[in-house]
């Protein structure tokens, strides 16, 4: 199998390296995270510096979770031009989309607006210069990191008015997805990565709690949520559903109750 190199392996991409490395790839990791770094090794997975990474990564399949706040997708870009990896991902977000609302697909028009959305945008369009392929995912979850820890910590709000839909995706299910566009996806495309259904923080709330049988938290003014917590927009999975990906949690429902019965 094709070497898989994973730069700025958080969350999600220790979940694929784990499970990739678990199948028998070789899989190269970077992070700066140093906890991180020894589980990797521990389990086998080579853990590299980014310069080490970049300048060995002819052929193989790269993909970067580097946040653009990083000021590194420049370098980064030039840098992976000359090596030439055989495939390129790129994990983006649906926050590109900024304020809009309904539904949203590849083709919806960007944020020019807001300086988050753009900064993201002109790191995509580095990436996907390269033939690079583009991953747009909207509100990731999973065990240890979902709306559950601020449930238990008595720490999440509803907003007052209901609030709007937003779209979220199992980890599991990005990490297919990952699996998926390396294997099938389009060079230079961009795809977008939700389940397959939005649904309002107050609805998915409401859930949780009768499910814990637990009080529903105190509801605040929605403009004093976070902003990715303030719109109302369902985004469309069709365009990765064509390459033959299927989400194993297609809704909050599925994916909170595997958390729960797993305990997590």
């Amino acid at each position: 199998m094709v070497p898989l190199y994973l730069l700025g392996c958080g969350y999600t991409l220790t979940r694929l390296a784990r499970e990739e490395a678990r199948r028998g790839r070789s899989v190269l990791a970077v992070t700066r995270d140093e906890q991180r770094r020894e589980e990797l090794s521990r389990e086998g997975i080579q853990v590299l510096s980014l310069a080490e990474a970049l300048t060995s990564s002819k052929g193989a399949h790269v993909v970067v979770s580097i946040p653009p706040e990083a000021n590194l997708d420049t370098p980064l870009s030039e840098t992976l031009a000359r090596a030439g990896p055989a495939r390129l991902v790129y994990l983006s977000s649906t926050g590109v989309y900024g304020g809009a609302r309904g539904h949203v697909d590849e083709d919806t028009p960007v944020d020019s607006t807001s300086p988050r959305a753009r900064f993201r945008f002109e790191a995509e369009a580095k990436y996907r210069a390269l033939g690079g392929i583009i991953l747009r995912i909207a509100g990731i979850y999973g065990p240890g990191r979902s709306v559950l820890e601020r449930i238990f910590a008595g720490t999440h709000r509803i907003p007052q008015e209901g609030g709007g839909r937003i779209s979220r995706v199992h980890v599991d299910d990005l990490v297919e997805a990952i699996r998926v566009v390396l294997a099938r996806g389009e060079p230079g495309a961009t795809y977008c990565v939700a389940d397959d259904r939005s649904a309002t923080q107050t609805e998915t709330t409401e859930w949780l709690c009768a499910r814990l049988g637990l009080p529903l938290p105190p509801s605040v003014p929605l403009a004093s949520l976070h902003e990715s917590l303030r719109g109302d927009r369902a985004i469309s999975n069709a365009r990765l559903k064509a390459l033959g990906w299927r989400p194993r949690y297609p809704d909050f429902v599925a994916g909170f109750s595997a958390i729960l019965d797993a305990g997590s």
